[in-house]
Protein backbone atom coordinates (compact mmCIF):
# COMPACT_ATOMS: atom_id res chain seq x y z
CA UNK A 1 0.00 0.00 0.00
CA UNK A 2 2.86 2.18 1.13
CA UNK A 3 4.57 1.25 -2.17
CA UNK A 4 1.60 2.55 -4.25
CA UNK A 5 1.05 5.45 -2.39
CA UNK A 6 4.94 6.77 -2.99
CA UNK A 7 4.82 6.15 -6.44
CA UNK A 8 1.70 8.07 -6.92
CA UNK A 9 3.27 10.81 -5.06
CA UNK A 10 6.04 10.82 -7.18
CA UNK A 11 3.82 10.75 -10.36
CA UNK A 12 1.72 13.82 -9.02
CA UNK A 13 5.57 15.68 -8.26
CA UNK A 14 6.75 14.97 -11.58
CA UNK A 15 3.49 16.17 -12.95
CA UNK A 16 3.50 19.11 -11.44
CA UNK A 17 7.25 19.72 -11.53
CA UNK A 18 7.18 19.77 -15.21
CA UNK A 19 3.80 21.96 -15.64
CA UNK A 20 5.26 24.80 -13.32
CA UNK A 21 8.58 24.77 -15.55
CA UNK A 22 7.16 27.69 -17.70
CA UNK A 23 6.53 29.42 -14.05
CA UNK A 24 10.09 28.88 -12.77
CA UNK A 25 11.19 30.07 -16.01
CA UNK A 26 10.23 32.57 -18.13
CA UNK A 27 13.11 32.23 -21.13
CA UNK A 28 12.28 28.72 -21.30
CA UNK A 29 10.77 29.42 -24.77
CA UNK A 30 12.81 30.71 -26.84
CA UNK A 31 14.88 27.23 -26.23
CA UNK A 32 12.44 24.96 -27.12
CA UNK A 33 12.51 23.35 -30.69
CA UNK A 34 9.88 24.10 -33.07
CA UNK A 35 7.40 21.72 -32.66
CA UNK A 36 3.95 21.86 -31.61
CA UNK A 37 2.46 20.21 -28.46
CA UNK A 38 3.77 18.06 -25.61
CA UNK A 39 3.85 15.25 -27.21
CA UNK A 40 5.52 17.00 -30.36
CA UNK A 41 8.52 17.57 -27.94
CA UNK A 42 9.01 13.82 -26.72
CA UNK A 43 8.35 12.43 -30.26
CA UNK A 44 11.73 10.50 -31.05
CA UNK A 45 13.12 10.80 -27.95
CA UNK A 46 14.18 7.66 -26.07
CA UNK A 47 12.12 6.89 -23.18
CA UNK A 48 15.28 7.09 -20.65
CA UNK A 49 15.60 10.85 -21.87
CA UNK A 50 11.33 12.16 -21.96
CA UNK A 51 11.50 12.43 -18.07
CA UNK A 52 14.11 14.67 -18.18
CA UNK A 53 12.94 17.32 -21.26
CA UNK A 54 9.59 17.62 -19.30
CA UNK A 55 11.22 18.36 -15.81
CA UNK A 56 12.92 21.08 -17.93
CA UNK A 57 16.66 19.46 -18.62
CA UNK A 58 16.69 19.58 -22.23
CA UNK A 59 20.34 21.63 -22.08
CA UNK A 60 21.40 18.78 -19.59
CA UNK A 61 20.02 15.53 -22.32
CA UNK A 62 21.35 17.53 -25.04
CA UNK A 63 24.63 17.98 -23.52
CA UNK A 64 25.11 13.91 -22.12
CA UNK A 65 23.99 12.70 -25.83
CA UNK A 66 26.63 15.37 -27.77
CA UNK A 67 29.09 13.95 -25.26
CA UNK A 68 28.16 10.35 -25.89
CA UNK A 69 28.40 11.46 -29.63
CA UNK A 70 32.25 12.27 -29.61
CA UNK A 71 33.01 8.88 -28.05
CA UNK A 72 31.65 7.76 -31.71
CA UNK A 73 33.47 10.34 -33.40
CA UNK A 74 36.60 8.52 -32.28
CA UNK A 75 35.56 5.49 -32.50
CA UNK A 76 34.89 5.91 -36.24
CA UNK A 77 31.23 4.60 -35.86
CA UNK A 78 30.03 7.51 -37.49
CA UNK A 79 26.23 6.21 -38.59
CA UNK A 80 25.82 6.11 -35.04
CA UNK A 81 25.88 9.99 -34.91
CA UNK A 82 23.30 11.02 -36.88
CA UNK A 83 20.51 10.20 -34.97
CA UNK A 84 22.14 12.11 -32.43
CA UNK A 85 22.70 15.30 -34.17
CA UNK A 86 19.17 15.61 -34.92
CA UNK A 87 17.99 14.42 -31.04
CA UNK A 88 20.72 17.48 -29.86
CA UNK A 89 19.85 19.71 -32.20
CA UNK A 90 16.79 19.47 -31.47
CA UNK A 91 16.75 19.51 -28.18
CA UNK A 92 18.86 22.21 -27.85
CA UNK A 93 18.81 24.39 -31.20
CA UNK A 94 21.38 26.73 -29.91
CA UNK A 95 24.51 24.37 -29.15
CA UNK A 96 26.33 25.83 -32.16
CA UNK A 97 29.04 22.80 -31.73
CA UNK A 98 26.09 20.24 -32.95
CA UNK A 99 25.28 22.09 -35.81
CA UNK A 100 28.96 22.86 -36.87
CA UNK A 101 30.44 19.85 -36.09
CA UNK A 102 27.69 17.82 -37.14
CA UNK A 103 27.36 19.80 -40.72
CA UNK A 104 31.34 19.71 -41.50
CA UNK A 105 30.71 15.47 -40.16
CA UNK A 106 27.56 14.84 -42.77
CA UNK A 107 29.39 17.08 -45.51
CA UNK A 108 33.05 15.13 -45.46
CA UNK A 109 33.24 12.73 -43.18
CA UNK A 110 31.10 9.74 -44.95
CA UNK A 111 33.18 8.31 -47.45
CA UNK A 112 34.34 5.07 -49.57
CA UNK A 113 37.04 3.02 -48.60
CA UNK A 114 39.56 5.50 -51.13
CA UNK A 115 38.58 8.38 -49.01
CA UNK A 116 36.06 10.15 -51.36
CA UNK A 117 33.34 12.07 -49.80
CA UNK A 118 29.81 10.82 -50.50
CA UNK A 119 27.96 13.91 -52.23
CA UNK A 120 24.92 12.70 -52.10
CA UNK A 121 24.82 14.01 -48.29
CA UNK A 122 25.93 17.48 -49.20
CA UNK A 123 22.07 19.11 -49.31
CA UNK A 124 22.08 17.88 -46.02
CA UNK A 125 25.11 19.16 -44.74
CA UNK A 126 23.80 22.08 -46.26
CA UNK A 127 20.39 22.31 -44.94
CA UNK A 128 21.90 21.59 -40.80
CA UNK A 129 24.03 24.51 -41.04
CA UNK A 130 21.06 26.52 -42.70
CA UNK A 131 18.55 25.29 -39.62
CA UNK A 132 21.56 26.36 -37.26
CA UNK A 133 21.71 30.04 -39.00
CA UNK A 134 18.12 29.87 -38.48
CA UNK A 135 18.04 29.57 -34.61
CA UNK A 136 21.19 31.52 -34.11
CA UNK A 137 20.99 34.27 -36.63
CA UNK A 138 22.79 36.66 -33.77
CA UNK A 139 26.15 34.91 -33.61
CA UNK A 140 28.78 34.83 -36.51
CA UNK A 141 29.64 31.03 -36.58
CA UNK A 142 27.30 29.18 -38.50
CA UNK A 143 27.39 32.30 -41.42
CA UNK A 144 30.99 30.89 -41.28
CA UNK A 145 30.72 27.40 -41.20
CA UNK A 146 28.25 27.99 -44.10
CA UNK A 147 30.51 30.09 -46.18
CA UNK A 148 33.15 27.36 -45.55
CA UNK A 149 31.07 24.77 -46.60
CA UNK A 150 30.35 26.58 -49.90
CA UNK A 151 34.06 27.80 -50.42
CA UNK A 152 36.20 24.97 -49.21
CA UNK A 153 34.28 21.12 -50.28
CA UNK A 154 31.58 22.28 -52.84
CA UNK A 155 34.62 24.38 -54.07
CA UNK A 156 32.20 27.43 -55.36
CA UNK A 157 33.28 30.53 -53.78
CA UNK A 158 30.81 32.85 -55.89
CA UNK A 159 28.34 31.02 -53.31
CA UNK A 160 30.25 31.56 -49.72
CA UNK A 161 30.42 35.56 -50.53
CA UNK A 162 26.87 35.99 -49.00
CA UNK A 163 27.61 34.12 -45.89
CA UNK A 164 31.09 35.33 -45.42
CA UNK A 165 29.81 38.65 -46.04
CA UNK A 166 26.74 38.11 -42.97
CA UNK A 167 29.81 36.63 -40.57
CA UNK A 168 31.69 39.81 -41.39
CA UNK A 169 28.79 42.34 -39.96
CA UNK A 170 29.72 40.88 -36.60
CA UNK A 171 31.89 43.05 -34.36
CA UNK A 172 35.72 42.18 -33.47
CA UNK A 173 35.70 39.37 -30.88
CA UNK A 174 38.51 40.20 -28.52
CA UNK A 175 38.58 36.83 -26.94
CA UNK A 176 36.80 33.28 -27.00
CA UNK A 177 34.58 33.88 -24.57
CA UNK A 178 32.90 37.10 -25.79
CA UNK A 179 30.92 37.64 -28.90
CA UNK A 180 31.85 38.87 -32.74
CA UNK A 181 34.23 37.68 -34.69
CA UNK A 182 37.52 36.65 -34.56
CA UNK A 183 39.37 39.32 -36.80
CA UNK A 184 41.75 36.91 -38.94
CA UNK A 185 38.92 35.48 -40.29
CA UNK A 186 37.54 37.97 -42.10
CA UNK A 187 39.93 37.18 -44.37
CA UNK A 188 37.87 34.43 -45.75
CA UNK A 189 35.29 37.14 -47.72
CA UNK A 190 37.88 38.79 -49.51
CA UNK A 191 39.52 35.13 -50.53
CA UNK A 192 35.45 34.02 -51.62
CA UNK A 193 35.43 37.15 -53.67
CA UNK A 194 39.08 36.61 -55.55
CA UNK A 195 37.83 32.76 -56.12
CA UNK A 196 34.84 33.96 -58.00
CA UNK A 197 36.66 36.11 -59.79
CA UNK A 198 35.84 39.67 -58.58
CA UNK A 199 39.01 41.26 -57.77
CA UNK A 200 38.36 44.66 -57.69
CA UNK A 201 35.57 43.79 -54.68
CA UNK A 202 38.75 41.57 -53.03
CA UNK A 203 40.55 44.74 -53.15
CA UNK A 204 38.36 47.03 -51.52
CA UNK A 205 37.73 43.91 -49.02
CA UNK A 206 41.26 43.83 -47.94
CA UNK A 207 41.01 47.60 -47.42
CA UNK A 208 38.41 47.21 -45.35
CA UNK A 209 39.82 44.93 -43.37
CA UNK A 210 43.25 46.46 -43.18
CA UNK A 211 40.90 49.73 -41.79
CA UNK A 212 39.40 47.33 -39.19
CA UNK A 213 42.63 45.33 -37.96
CA UNK A 214 44.08 48.97 -37.06
CA UNK A 215 41.15 49.56 -34.98
CA UNK A 216 41.69 46.45 -33.47
CA UNK A 217 45.21 47.00 -32.81
CA UNK A 218 44.93 50.02 -31.30
CA UNK A 219 42.61 48.65 -28.63
CA UNK A 220 45.25 45.55 -28.13
CA UNK A 221 48.60 46.45 -28.26
CA UNK A 222 49.77 44.45 -26.41
CA UNK A 223 48.60 41.43 -28.47
CA UNK A 224 51.01 39.68 -30.79
CA UNK A 225 48.60 38.57 -33.36
CA UNK A 226 47.46 41.93 -33.61
CA UNK A 227 50.06 43.57 -35.59
CA UNK A 228 50.71 40.10 -37.24
CA UNK A 229 46.55 40.45 -38.34
CA UNK A 230 48.11 43.41 -40.10
CA UNK A 231 51.22 42.30 -41.81
CA UNK A 232 48.74 39.40 -43.25
CA UNK A 233 46.43 41.38 -44.56
CA UNK A 234 49.07 44.10 -46.22
CA UNK A 235 50.62 40.96 -47.90
CA UNK A 236 47.70 39.83 -49.27
CA UNK A 237 46.33 43.17 -50.26
CA UNK A 238 49.94 44.26 -51.98
CA UNK A 239 50.58 40.64 -53.70
CA UNK A 240 46.37 40.42 -55.26
CA UNK A 241 47.07 43.80 -56.38
CA UNK A 242 50.50 42.96 -58.12
CA UNK A 243 48.51 39.79 -59.48
CA UNK A 244 45.83 41.95 -60.98
CA UNK A 245 48.47 44.11 -62.89
CA UNK A 246 50.44 41.61 -64.63
CA UNK A 247 47.49 39.52 -65.39
CA UNK A 248 45.04 42.41 -66.92
CA UNK A 249 46.74 45.49 -66.78
CA UNK A 250 50.15 45.40 -67.63
CA UNK A 251 50.60 45.49 -71.63
CA UNK A 252 50.79 42.65 -72.87
CA UNK A 253 49.75 41.29 -70.00
CA UNK A 254 51.53 38.05 -69.26
CA UNK A 255 47.91 36.28 -69.10
CA UNK A 256 48.14 36.78 -73.45
CA UNK A 257 47.82 35.18 -76.19
CA UNK A 258 45.79 32.81 -74.52
CA UNK A 259 47.54 28.97 -74.74
CA UNK A 260 46.18 26.16 -76.22
CA UNK A 261 45.97 23.00 -73.47
CA UNK A 262 44.76 20.82 -76.00
CA UNK A 263 42.50 19.08 -73.44
CA UNK A 264 41.14 15.52 -74.31
CA UNK A 265 40.48 12.93 -71.79
CA UNK A 266 39.92 8.97 -72.20
CA UNK A 267 37.73 6.62 -69.39
CA UNK A 268 38.17 2.91 -69.78
CA UNK A 269 36.55 0.78 -67.43
CA UNK A 270 39.39 -1.91 -66.17
CA UNK A 271 37.58 -4.32 -63.83
CA UNK A 272 34.20 -4.50 -62.51
CA UNK A 273 33.39 -0.88 -61.15
CA UNK A 274 36.76 0.24 -61.78
CA UNK A 275 37.72 2.85 -64.01
CA UNK A 276 40.79 4.45 -65.45
CA UNK A 277 40.57 7.97 -66.07
CA UNK A 278 43.48 9.51 -68.29
CA UNK A 279 44.03 12.58 -70.64
CA UNK A 280 46.04 15.69 -71.08
CA UNK A 281 46.01 19.58 -70.14
CA UNK A 282 49.36 21.16 -71.48
CA UNK A 283 49.28 24.48 -69.32
CA UNK A 284 52.87 25.30 -70.32
CA UNK A 285 56.17 24.67 -68.71
CA UNK A 286 56.56 28.75 -67.85
CA UNK A 287 56.64 28.25 -63.99
CA UNK A 288 60.32 28.77 -62.80
CA UNK A 289 63.08 26.65 -62.63
CA UNK A 290 62.34 26.42 -58.84
CA UNK A 291 59.27 25.14 -59.25
CA UNK A 292 60.12 22.43 -61.49
CA UNK A 293 62.58 20.90 -58.86
CA UNK A 294 59.68 20.81 -56.63
CA UNK A 295 57.63 18.70 -58.98
CA UNK A 296 55.37 21.56 -59.27
CA UNK A 297 51.72 20.68 -60.17
CA UNK A 298 49.61 23.68 -61.60
CA UNK A 299 46.65 22.22 -60.84
CA UNK A 300 43.87 19.56 -61.20
CA UNK A 301 40.83 18.08 -62.79
CA UNK A 302 37.72 17.15 -61.23
CA UNK A 303 36.10 14.15 -62.50
CA UNK A 304 32.22 13.52 -61.66
CA UNK A 305 30.72 10.22 -62.62
CA UNK A 306 26.63 10.01 -61.65
CA UNK A 307 23.22 8.69 -63.29
CA UNK A 308 22.44 10.27 -66.98
CA UNK A 309 20.00 12.23 -66.12
CA UNK A 310 20.86 13.43 -62.35
CA UNK A 311 22.25 17.02 -62.61
CA UNK A 312 22.76 19.15 -59.55
CA UNK A 313 24.73 22.74 -59.19
CA UNK A 314 26.48 21.51 -56.31
CA UNK A 315 28.58 19.14 -58.66
CA UNK A 316 31.53 19.90 -60.79
CA UNK A 317 29.14 18.98 -64.24
CA UNK A 318 28.66 22.67 -65.52
CA UNK A 319 25.26 21.98 -67.00
CA UNK A 320 23.31 25.00 -67.45
CA UNK A 321 20.03 23.46 -66.82
CA UNK A 322 21.29 21.40 -63.43
CA UNK A 323 19.58 23.68 -61.29
CA UNK A 324 18.91 23.24 -57.44
CA UNK A 325 17.09 19.96 -57.39
CA UNK A 326 19.71 19.43 -54.51
CA UNK A 327 18.40 21.76 -51.94
CA UNK A 328 16.07 20.24 -49.16
CA UNK A 329 12.91 21.74 -48.02
CA UNK A 330 13.21 19.95 -44.31
CA UNK A 331 16.38 18.90 -43.05
CA UNK A 332 16.61 14.66 -43.23
CA UNK A 333 19.53 12.44 -43.81
CA UNK A 334 17.63 10.72 -46.99
CA UNK A 335 19.78 10.41 -49.81
CA UNK A 336 19.12 10.23 -53.75
CA UNK A 337 19.34 6.76 -54.93
CA UNK A 338 21.83 7.64 -57.69
CA UNK A 339 25.45 7.04 -57.79
CA UNK A 340 27.49 9.77 -57.87
CA UNK A 341 31.35 9.68 -57.67
CA UNK A 342 33.67 12.59 -57.55
CA UNK A 343 37.15 12.76 -57.38
CA UNK A 344 40.31 14.94 -58.68
CA UNK A 345 43.44 14.14 -60.14
CA UNK A 346 46.53 16.18 -60.10
CA UNK A 347 48.31 17.41 -63.77
CA UNK A 348 51.71 16.64 -63.95
CA UNK A 349 53.39 17.26 -67.24
CA UNK A 350 50.44 18.58 -69.11
CA UNK A 351 48.97 14.61 -68.25
CA UNK A 352 46.68 13.64 -65.63
CA UNK A 353 45.65 9.77 -64.89
CA UNK A 354 44.12 7.75 -61.91
CA UNK A 355 42.03 5.01 -61.56
CA UNK A 356 39.15 4.66 -59.42
CA UNK A 357 37.84 1.70 -57.87
CA UNK A 358 34.04 1.76 -56.73
CA UNK A 359 33.80 -2.32 -56.56
CA UNK A 360 33.83 -1.72 -52.40
CA UNK A 361 31.64 0.71 -51.56
CA UNK A 362 27.63 -0.89 -52.95
CA UNK A 363 26.00 1.21 -50.66
CA UNK A 364 27.23 4.35 -52.30
CA UNK A 365 27.56 2.87 -55.87
CA UNK A 366 24.75 0.90 -56.24
CA UNK A 367 25.25 1.26 -60.34
CA UNK A 368 21.28 0.91 -60.71
CA UNK A 369 20.87 2.68 -63.86
CA UNK A 370 21.22 1.93 -67.40
CA UNK A 371 23.55 4.67 -68.23
CA UNK A 372 26.14 6.82 -66.79
CA UNK A 373 27.32 10.52 -67.47
CA UNK A 374 31.65 10.81 -66.80
CA UNK A 375 32.52 14.82 -66.29
CA UNK A 376 35.97 15.84 -66.71
CA UNK A 377 36.77 19.28 -66.16
CA UNK A 378 39.32 21.90 -65.69
CA UNK A 379 38.77 24.92 -63.38
CA UNK A 380 41.43 28.06 -63.30
CA UNK A 381 38.87 29.66 -60.28
CA UNK A 382 40.43 27.16 -57.94
CA UNK A 383 43.94 26.69 -59.65
CA UNK A 384 47.57 27.69 -58.09
CA UNK A 385 48.46 31.27 -57.77
CA UNK A 386 51.40 30.40 -60.06
CA UNK A 387 49.52 28.85 -62.72
CA UNK A 388 47.36 31.86 -63.07
CA UNK A 389 49.97 34.19 -63.30
CA UNK A 390 49.65 32.43 -67.16
CA UNK A 391 46.05 31.88 -67.50
CA UNK A 392 44.07 34.44 -65.08
CA UNK A 393 42.01 34.20 -62.31
CA UNK A 394 39.26 33.27 -64.67
CA UNK A 395 40.53 31.79 -67.66
CA UNK A 396 41.52 34.23 -69.69
CA UNK A 397 44.69 32.96 -70.65
CA UNK A 398 43.17 29.59 -71.66
CA UNK A 399 41.98 28.50 -75.20
CA UNK A 400 41.32 25.08 -76.48
CA UNK A 401 39.86 24.27 -80.13
CA UNK A 402 37.46 21.46 -78.61
CA UNK A 403 36.53 21.61 -75.53
CA UNK A 404 36.61 25.13 -74.43
CA UNK A 405 33.44 26.31 -72.68
CA UNK A 406 32.64 30.23 -71.57
CA UNK A 407 30.37 29.48 -68.69
CA UNK A 408 28.86 32.89 -66.96
CA UNK A 409 29.20 32.55 -63.40
CA UNK A 410 27.25 35.18 -61.05
CA UNK A 411 27.77 35.91 -57.38
CA UNK A 412 24.95 37.43 -55.21
CA UNK A 413 25.66 39.65 -52.10
CA UNK A 414 23.96 39.84 -49.05
CA UNK A 415 22.28 42.72 -50.11
CA UNK A 416 21.03 40.88 -53.40
CA UNK A 417 23.58 42.85 -56.18
CA UNK A 418 24.50 40.41 -58.76
CA UNK A 419 28.17 40.47 -59.95
CA UNK A 420 28.62 38.30 -63.11
CA UNK A 421 31.77 36.99 -65.06
CA UNK A 422 32.79 34.99 -67.59
CA UNK A 423 35.19 32.02 -66.79
CA UNK A 424 36.74 30.12 -69.38
CA UNK A 425 36.85 26.31 -68.48
CA UNK A 426 37.67 22.82 -70.50
CA UNK A 427 34.98 20.30 -69.97
CA UNK A 428 34.34 16.51 -71.53
CA UNK A 429 31.61 14.61 -71.05
CA UNK A 430 31.76 11.26 -71.55
CA UNK A 431 29.11 7.91 -71.42
CA UNK A 432 29.40 4.52 -69.79
CA UNK A 433 26.85 1.39 -69.93
CA UNK A 434 25.92 -0.38 -67.02
CA UNK A 435 26.87 -3.21 -68.57
CA UNK A 436 30.35 -1.68 -69.12
CA UNK A 437 30.85 -1.36 -65.49
CA UNK A 438 29.65 -4.23 -64.42
CA UNK A 439 31.40 -6.68 -66.91
CA UNK A 440 34.71 -4.89 -66.06
CA UNK A 441 35.49 -3.82 -69.88
CA UNK A 442 34.83 -0.74 -72.20
CA UNK A 443 35.93 2.53 -72.91
CA UNK A 444 33.50 5.67 -72.79
CA UNK A 445 32.06 7.66 -75.63
CA UNK A 446 31.52 11.31 -76.10
CA UNK A 447 28.59 12.45 -74.76
CA UNK A 448 27.19 15.39 -76.19
CA UNK A 449 23.85 16.20 -74.92
CA UNK A 450 24.48 17.92 -71.86
CA UNK A 451 26.34 21.35 -73.92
Amino acid sequence: MRRTQLILAILVLWVLSAALQTAIDPHRKQFEPKVQGLFGKMTGLPTEYIFGTMLGFREVVAGALWVRADSFFHEGNYDAILPIIRLVTWLDPHNLDVYSTGGWHIGYNFTDTEQRSDRRYLSAALKLLEEGVENNPDVYDLYFEMGWMWYDKIKQAHHSVQWFQKAYEFPNRPDEYSPGIPPARRHMLAHAWEKAGLIDQALLTWQDILQKHEQYYQQHKKEYMAKVQIDVAKHNYTLTELRQYRRYLKQPPDTQPPIDVKFDVKVRVVEPKIIEVSGTVDLGNYFDQQMQKMDFRPGRVDVVLRDEGYKSSILPTDEKEAGEVWRQKVFTFDVPDVTIMQEQIAIIKGKFKRKIDMSKDPMMYSFKAPRYVVTVRFNPLYAPPQTQDRIGWRGEGLTDKRYLRVDQVTTVDKEGKTYTVPVRRVRKHLLLTREQLLSGKGEATDYTGLE
